[in-house]
């Protein structure tokens, strides 16, 4: 063993250091570990937003879609999507209509009514389910939008409501509401919005509340009566087989229509801002917890200064029986990187620790505020990995100042100290 590391174990294992030194040895271990232990728990918390907000909107939405863009393409999208569904990167299509539109519902017929704005989206139940998740998501699970267990001398087609939208409306199962289509048609000269009834037959709950609580599912040709072109988007979702893709399969199916009148866009595109926002924030916050880990370092630094001012003769005797200056110096380097390393390994163990409880007692979040109910945790690997090299670096750097001073001083100066 080197004559460096053999002194460094010895000067942590003795029990003449002063009580001050070994206080202030404590605070920089506590530093490190509450700074690195607090980056793992921040970051596994980070990663899991961003896993399952990635999981719920590719679930709700899907991969890809196309859309028409002049009254002629609105008419051509059914033959448009068979030939996209010919791409091998394609698993399956589905067609929709889109449009957005009030809904209403009298709590007290003739006295008291709640409207709300709602994005109506008309689907072939079968198709879609091929394409989006969320048809799976519909409580109870139902095989038409015109079920026949309720009793109705004028039936009315059904109509599928987000969970948190039909608590903010307060409507049971059952009832009837009208939608009420935002572009006008003329009537006896008179402009008048198109309304339509429906019947709720059931919910959906994707998890993210921004889409229990603004969407609602009609059957597609329901859609198309209700909206026309210029109050809606007539087009089809495209289900892929690598979800990661999805924006060079886009590219694809631009280049394969090669006409204005169509438009495309997929789930990376459509949500790049929000997910380059969460890196940005990742990154940020990393930074600013790494602040945790400098103050523990400035703490190393003091502690090392102490111990080479309490141990001035002991370098003295050393340089004077022909110790290196690099030999004084990687005593002190040893010594503070093992305090870290211990720091680090302490944080990494109680960091895990911490995340793996978070995950296992599923905290409960307000939906209308964080997106999802429950409090997600990822822990990743490269996180741990390099979290843990930042400590051990700057506890590294740390220690160069204090021993680059220790390996300056004069042997006859530190005996004499003495």
């Amino acid at each position: 063993m080197h004559y460096s590391l053999s002194i460094a174990l010895r000067h942590l294992r003795t029990k003449r250091r002063s009580g001050f030194v070994s206080r202030v040895t404590l605070v920089a271990v506590g530093g490190t570990f509450v700074g690195v232990a607090t980056l793992i728990i921040v970051l596994s918390l980070m990663n899991g937003f961003e896993e399952e907000l990635r999981t719920r909107i590719v679930e709700f939405n899907t991969h890809a879609l196309v859309f028409s863009r002049t009254k002629g393409s609105w008419n051509k999208i059914d033959s448009v999507a068979v030939e996209v569904e010919k791409l091998s990167e394609v698993l399956s299509t589905s067609l929709f209509v889109r449009g957005e539109s009030l809904i209403y519902y009298e709590l007290i017929p003739g006295v008291k009514a709640k409207i709300k704005g709602v994005i109506v989206k008309g689907v072939d139940l079968e198709s879609e389910r091929n394409v989006s998740a969320v048809i799976d998501s519909f409580r109870p699970d139902i095989n038409s939008f015109n079920v026949d267990w309720f009793e109705d001398e004028n039936p009315v087609p059904g109509i599928v409501l987000g969970e948190e939208l039909a608590k903010a409306l307060r409507i049971s199962m059952g009832e009837k509401v009208s939608l009420v289509s935002a572009p006008a048609r003329l009537q006896a000269g008179v402009m008048k919005p198109r309304t339509r009834d429906f019947r709720v037959v059931a919910y959906f709950k994707t998890g993210v509340y921004e889409f229990d609580s603004r969407f609602a599912y009609i059957d597609i040709k329901e859609a198309e009566q209700f909206f026309d072109f210029e109050g809606s988007t007539r087009g089809f979702g495209i289900k892929l087989d690598n979800i990661y893709r999805a924006d060079i399969v886009d590219s694809k199916i631009r280049d394969l229509l090669h006409s204005y009148e169509y438009g495309t866009n997929n789930w990376i595109n459509m949500n790049s801002n929000l997910f380059s926002y969460i890196k940005v924030e990742k990154i940020l916050m990393f930074l600013l917890l790494a602040l945790i880990i400098l103050v523990a370092a400035f703490n190393l630094v003091g502690m090392l200064t102490m111990v080479i001012m309490e141990k001035r003769s002991e370098i003295g005797i050393l340089r004077s029986m022909g110790a290196s200056s690099g030999g004084i110096m990687s005593i002190f380097m040893i010594e503070g990187t093992i305090i870290g390393f211990i720091g680090t390994s302490l944080g990494v163990i109680g960091g895990l620790a911490a995340a793996m409880i978070l995950k296992k007692i599923h905290l409960d979040l307000p939906p209308d505020v964080y997106f999802i109910n429950t409090l997600p945790v990822v822990v990743k690997g490269i996180d741990i990995l390099m979290i843990g090299m930042a400590s051990l670096a700057i506890s590294i750097i740390a220690t160069v100042y204090p021993s680059w001073e220790a390996c300056h001083v004069l042997p006859l100066d530190a005996i004499q100290y003495d």
